[in-house]
């Protein structure tokens, strides 16, 4: 699903919205009230059907997907991305994101695999698995710029594993907003100031 804006300008940018596990393209639209109107919205709708009307972006396995798996999503998903912005005759280099729960595993995954093609990165109920970690140049997170936001209750992805990410990636040079609010997993309201900021 896309979201134009009315004037596509020098100054129009390109978000994806990046749904989480069962969900599909139209679940992250209620996200998207923080986001300036300067956005071009892409809401991809991931590749493996689970069930009526819900997808995920791998199967589902005891031990999360490494690092190699996700080269092959954030290939496949880059490519039609930058298939949009050719067809669309736009001069748009860089993309942002906003992930929800599986879907800011597959932001967190862009912008460590893909640093070049990727800007501003906001992962919502979301981590950055362990196994990852030790895999990576910490150069290729020099400058650039997060945007966390957990609740406190989340009963799906614990407070700490957000915390964890957090601190992992400002100790590679990053730049990291954490928001928290007293929910379950989900983006609390509170939060959407800040994300509004952080979008700017």
């Amino acid at each position: 699903m896309v979201k134009e804006p009315q004037n596509i300008t020098m100054d129009t940018r390109l978000m994806l919205l990046l749904h989480g596990h069962l969900g599909n393209e139209k679940v992250m639209w209620i996200l998207t009230k923080p986001i300036p109107e300067n956005y071009i919205l892409l809401a991809p709708r991931a590749p493996v059907k689970m069930g009526h009307d819900q997808y995920s972006w791998h199967e589902i396995t005891p031990q999360w997907p490494d690092l190699e798996t996700y080269q092959s999503i954030t290939e496949k998903l880059l490519t039609q991305v930058d298939l949009y912005v050719e067809e669309n005759n736009l001069e748009i280099n860089q993309y942002d994101l906003m992930g929800f729960s599986q879907g800011a595993v597959l932001a967190y995954a862009l912008a460590l695999l893909h640093p070049h093609k990727i800007g501003k990165v906001a992962a919502l109920a979301g981590f950055l698995p362990q196994s990852w970690k030790d895999h990576l140049d910490g150069k290729t997170l020099q400058g650039k710029n997060f945007f966390i936001a957990h609740g406190t209750q989340d009963e799906v992805v614990p407070l700490e594993k957000a915390k964890s990410a957090a601190i992992w990636l400002e100790q590679n040079s990053a730049q990291v907003t954490f928001c928290t609010a007293e929910t379950g997993h989900k983006l609390s309201s509170n939060c959407f100031p800040g994300l509004r900021d952080f979008l700017k």
